[in-house]
């Protein structure tokens, strides 16, 4: 809810932008840079992997660490999608963003 929160309030989206592949919380008009975007780049997905691999970590099986696997694989490569898509919209404050974050966990990866 936090990083939600922070799209809307300091990103600003503009509904105006005509792109329909990006939802409207995604068509925010400036970068955000605080709260948990100070230290990762995706907070939402890594809430997402912490899902993934809690579950599986309460339960652990063959097929739980697959699924998990699976899981972080394909938040992985929508984070790369979307970074991509970040420096299309924000340029060289994104570059800059990129080099100063981590972006699932903090100071790590």
């Amino acid at each position: 809810m936090h990083g939600f929160h922070l799209l809307r309030q300091i990103g600003r989206p503009d509904r105006s932008i005509e792109d329909p592949t990006r939802l409207a919380i995604e068509k925010t008009t400036r970068l955000v840079r605080s709260g948990a975007y100070r230290t990762i780049r995706h907070p939402l997905y890594a809430s997402l992997l912490a899902l993934a691999w809690g579950a599986f970590l309460k339960a652990p099986s063959w097929p739980g660490v697959l699924l998990a696997a699976v899981a972080t694989g394909a938040i992985y490569l929508t984070a790369r999608v979307e970074e991509r898509e970040n420096m299309r919209n924000f340029g060289a404050e994104y570059a800059e963003y990129m080099r100063e974050t981590r972006m699932f966990i903090p100071y790590v990866f």
